[in-house]
């Protein structure tokens, strides 16, 4: 059978698609397929761990079969188990019956072909491809292809696994009847990214719909503008980002104008219903201001490529239309916490590689996934032999590295050493237990659920008692505010996380009341008489003295010093604060100190000249407090020598 015929549908039992030597029964069209040459149907589906065994991996690195039996023995340990195993011979079947004809005809094509392709392939377990056929017998589908009326129509309710395996065997299906041609894709309301271009991680052969969008000259400018975004190197997540946000434009347009909007009708209001639709969507802000920051980038290129003449000028995102964010709350755990989840004991309850990678995580601040992408390589050291890491920061899209501890160089050696016994040419330090060679890293969200189990085998928990949970995430939170509170800079902070900016590196790590109370503490406080203030030695009275300074340092800074008042009191003072009795001053404000007492000499020459009697009486009392406090900071060697003259 020819490509041409497999699209329209002949599939006549006489009819003999060209076969490969492929681990598959000799016809295309049987009901079962039986999968017994171990080392191709290997190239598809990984194998058991169990040496020799030609059954595919289920969990636990095992097949059905030995699961069966390591559950049966009362779940020994892996190694020891593997050592007493023997291999299961019997090959494993799939089972395609309860399909149309033309479907099992594409199944078996596209198994062979991914199969035989081990170049970019796609594995996954057998148990999710068996979790996609019953998938289409629910729905009745008639083919795989994405362009044929018998498509299936939706998988949003399967598991990621399920949709992953119909992604490549569609994929390899379509390839194989309809070369990748990236003119011809354009027109597609269907696009394949490896076809247009996109280079993602393995296993991201995903897909752009423009079909839901009914205006035509809406279609064509978004496909225009996801093929630019595709070029510049647009990340998988965020093309994703940009798709959502226009399909929601697409949804407001013809909510305001129709589906057969014409771009004339594209008008401020048309943007005003757009905002009401997001926030019908109960999104939250930040997800509603990135639909508006994907819009507005979409406009922008189609003024400045001058895409669609006609769009009205007035059409586009204004820094009004963004949605107020609240302040981010610090994300740090818990001391408390952490000293469960550091715990020796504790670790050692996490399997590798998830041990070594939580020790990543705890002592870098990497994010999840940048970390169990780490290159097998990801060592270096610099002249004096200090380890770094290097890695990839995938958010960024950039090399970085930053030092760790020979501790943890050394842990991850000795994981490199584990590795490479197994699979020499491996490629990642936490190669994913369906790649055989190492080149595939665990997936973050796989990886982040054994985090997750792993808390509940810990029984971590707070200091009432209460599970507690926590995300890779807040690791990073945690590390950015351990490094603040140990006086690290913020700058040598922001470089460790690879931050763009320093904002952003504010939002992750907040200083601690005791971090701010050591250095007032350490701090020399003098009144307006020149006296140093000595702290109270009663912890009591010096807890209490304490919140009164924290909060007087948040509401009532002056730009000479601090106010001592109470919060409850008014000030009688007025602006005369260096006349204050309970005003505080440091060393820090000397400039402010000498500059205030030049002005309020000249003020004075400039009064006694007028003979404003009452204005050189007043001045003269501050200029004799700026004195004092002048000479004590100077006297305590805190200051600088410049005269006030």
């Amino acid at each position: 059978m020819t490509r041409r015929e497999i699209r329209g549908g002949s599939t006549g039992p006489g009819d003999a698609l060209p076969r490969m030597r492929l681990a598959l029964s000799p016809r295309f069209d049987a009901a079962v397929i039986v999968l017994d040459d171990t080392e191709l149907a290997g190239n598809l589906f990984p194998l058991c761990s169990i040496g020799g065994c030609a059954r595919f991996l289920s969990t636990k690195q095992l097949c059905q079969t030995h699961l069966y039996r390591w559950n049966k023995l009362g779940q020994p340990g892996l190694d020891e188990f593997r050592a007493q195993s023997g291999p299961a011979t019997r090959p494993e079947r799939l089972d395609l019956g309860g399909l149309p004809e033309r479907l099992r005809i594409e199944l078996a094509l596209a198994i062979q072909l991914l199969a035989s392709s081990p170049r970019d392939r796609q594995r996954f377990r057998l148990q999710d491809l068996r979790g996609l056929l019953g998938r289409l017998r629910q729905r009745e589908a008639g083919s795989l292809l994405i362009d044929s009326g018998d498509q299936i129509t939706e998988l949003q309710d399967a598991s990621s696994a399920v949709r992953r395996a119909y992604a490549a065997l569609s994929s390899a299906l379509e390839q194989f009847l309809e070369p990748p041609n990236a003119s011809s894709e354009f027109e597609r309301d269907v696009w394949r990214l490896e076809v247009m271009g996109f280079r993602g991680r393995t296993g991201q052969q995903g897909r752009l719909r423009f079909s839901t969008m009914p205006q035509p000259w809406l279609r064509l400018l978004a496909k225009r503008f996801m093929r630019w975004r595709i070029s510049t190197g647009t990340s998988y997540s965020q093309l994703n980002r940009d798709m959502t946000a226009l399909q929601r434009l697409a949804d407001a347009f013809t909510e305001h104008a129709g589906a057969s909007g014409a771009v004339q009708d594209f008008t401020r209001e048309s943007i005003e219903v757009y905002l009401n639709l997001l926030l019908r969507l109960r999104l939250s802000p930040a997800s509603r201001s990135y639909s508006l920051s994907s819009t507005a980038l979409f406009l922008r290129a189609v003024r400045e490529n001058n895409w669609e003449p006609a769009l009205p000028p007035s059409v586009g995102i204004r820094m009004g239309d963004h949605p107020r964010r609240p302040a981010a709350l610090p994300r740090a755990l818990p001391e408390f916490v952490m000293a469960q989840i550091e715990d020796t004991k504790a670790l050692e309850q996490l399997e590798q590689p998830h041990r070594l990678m939580m020790q990543i995580l705890i002592r870098t601040g990497l994010r999840l996934s940048d970390t169990y992408r780490l290159e097998i390589d990801c060592l270096l050291n610099d002249n004096q032999n200090a380890p770094y890491l290097r890695y990839f920061n995938h958010k960024m899209s950039r090399e970085a590295t930053l030092p760790i501890d020979d501790e943890l160089a050394a842990a991850i050696t000795q994981q490199t050493t584990v590795v490479r016994a197994v699979m020499p040419e491996a490629r990642y330090l936490a190669p994913a237990p369906i790649s055989t060679n190492g080149d595939r890293p665990w997936n973050p969200g796989t990886a982040a659920g054994h985090i997750q189990a792993w808390q509940t085998t810990i029984g971590l928990h707070d200091e009432q008692g209460r599970p507690f949970r926590f995300t890779a995430h807040q690791l990073r939170h945690t590390y950015a505010t351990r490094l603040i509170n140990a006086d690290v800079p913020q700058e040598v902070v922001r470089r460790l996380l690879d931050h763009e900016s320093h904002e952003m590196t504010a939002r992750y790590a907040r200083l601690k009341d005791e971090t701010v109370r050591r250095h007032w503490e350490q701090a020399r406080k003098i009144n307006i008489h020149g006296e140093i203030l000595r702290p109270e030695h009663d912890d009591a009275i010096n807890d209490a003295a304490w919140m009164k300074e924290n909060l007087g340092r948040v509401t009532m800074a002056l730009p000479n010093g601090y106010c001592g008042l109470p919060l409850q009191q008014a000030c009688p003072h007025a602006n005369a604060c260096l006349t204050c009795p309970v005003f505080v001053t440091t060393p820090d404000f000397l400039s402010e100190h000498l500059n205030h007492l030049r002005s309020t000499k000249r003020l004075i020459a400039q009064a006694e000249t007028a003979g404003q009697t009452r204005v050189v009486e007043m001045n003269r009392h501050v200029a004799a407090n700026l004195e004092s406090i002048i000479g004590t900071i100077q006297s305590t060697g805190d200051g600088s020598s410049n005269d006030a003259n």
